[in-house]
């Protein structure tokens, strides 16, 4: 069988990249290399190209169920547990609870309590009489109460004297003053008591005084009667100090003129 014309024209109209398989005589060479291409091009579609393919979800009928509940013990329960599983718990509700009838009706019995009423006892009274008999006067004679003896004057009150305290200023506590002071012999008037006197004094390693400086009014005389007298008073030595100054004042209080308090 032999080709027609117009096939072999067809054949010989053909594209350059259209190989002409069938013509005899052609090169092989050509024909391999367009065999690799398209197996490597086939290849490298086939293992690099992913298709995915998407199953269709199934669709979740919406649908619910539906429990009706009565007024019995059963169903209560169930009510109860419904609501605190639910989503949406109730909150607690006083008038709904079963215990609150109880609750009431201890409330008002104890608001209506009344206390048993008060029965004193009776005792009987001792048999001695605590009574005394009261005293009469004798008929047409006059009764009046002894009288009692009217008291003595006012006591003897113990006669005192203006006499000199120390108080320390600085350099001296308290208990570092001399317990017994020397008695003042001048007169004490209202110009040497009234003011506070203060004193710097110098003291020997013995505790006495060897210089007594008015820090107020010095040069008056009743600044030169407590400096003579304050040179009599005993300090109590400090051991390992062989002078040293303090500062006093010197002021008035009232004390006894005989007795063991008085100085």
């Amino acid at each position: 069988m032999t080709d027609s014309p117009t096939r072999l024209r067809k054949l010989a109209n053909s594209p350059e990249w259209v190989f002409n398989w069938r013509t005899r005589g052609s090169p092989l060479i050509p024909k391999i290399i367009a065999l690799v291409v398209a197996g490597t091009a086939f290849t490298l579609l086939v293992t690099t190209v992913r298709i995915r393919l998407v199953l269709p979800e199934k669709s979740s009928l919406q649908k619910a169920s539906l429990i009706y509940l009565g007024d019995d013990a059963q169903s209560r329960a169930l009510t109860l547990r419904a609501r605190e599983g639910g989503p949406f718990p109730s909150r607690f509700e006083l008038s709904s609870w079963e215990g609150l009838a109880e609750v009431e009706r201890k409330a008002m019995d104890a608001a209506r309590y009344q206390p048993p009423a008060y029965v004193p006892e009776i005792r009987d009274l001792p048999d001695e009489n605590l009574v005394q008999p009261l005293v009469l006067a004798p008929r047409g004679e006059a009764f009046f109460p002894k009288r009692k003896p009217a008291a003595d004057g006012t006591p003897e009150l113990p006669k005192v004297k203006l006499a000199p305290v120390l108080y320390p200023l600085s350099a001296m506590a308290v208990k570092a003053l001399p317990e017994n002071l020397p008695a003042f012999d001048g007169a004490v008037d209202g110009k040497l008591s009234s003011p506070s006197w203060r004193f710097l004094v110098c003291l020997n390693a013995a505790g006495g005084v060897t210089e007594c400086v008015s820090l107020g009014k010095g040069g008056e005389v009743a600044a030169d009667t407590l400096e003579a007298w304050l040179h009599r008073v005993a300090f109590k030595p400090e051991a390992g100090v062989p002078v040293r100054w303090i500062a006093l004042s010197v002021g008035f209080i009232n004390q006894p003129v005989d007795g063991p308090d008085a100085r």
